[in-house]
């Protein structure tokens, strides 16, 4: 899954080959922990990426679920993207970005 994120307008891609695809800002809302969440599919409200920006990364969580046989499958991903002073960002999740998190609350790698 790759996607570019603009930190500075919030504004959110999905990457796919060449092309992409704006999250409309109708698939965007704030938490009760004050986050703005992006909704990645409309029919899954529960499926979303949200980032939290720092001086020097961004950090990318990311909520996927997914559907085996009639079961939901919920994936987490967590990335640190170096800024480099840059307010637009690429990246990619992969397997590698996969977390859980431990009985104390912390997420980790998987």
């Amino acid at each position: 899954m790759k996607f570019k994120y603009d930190c500075f307008n919030n504004r959110l891609w999905k990457l796919k080959d060449k092309s992409a695809s704006e999250i409309p800002e109708q698939q965007a809302f704030i938490d009760s922990h004050g986050e703005r969440k992006f909704i990645l599919d409309t029919d899954c409200p529960n499926h979303w990426i949200n980032f939290t920006v720092h001086d020097k990364v961004i950090r990318a969580f990311y909520k996927r679920i997914s559907k085996v046989d009639s079961n939901d499958i919920i994936t987490y991903y967590q990335k640190d993207i170096s800024r480099n002073g840059d307010f637009v960002v690429e990246f990619e999740l992969t397997e590698a970005d996969v977390v859980a998190k431990r009985d104390d609350g912390r997420w980790v790698k998987k």
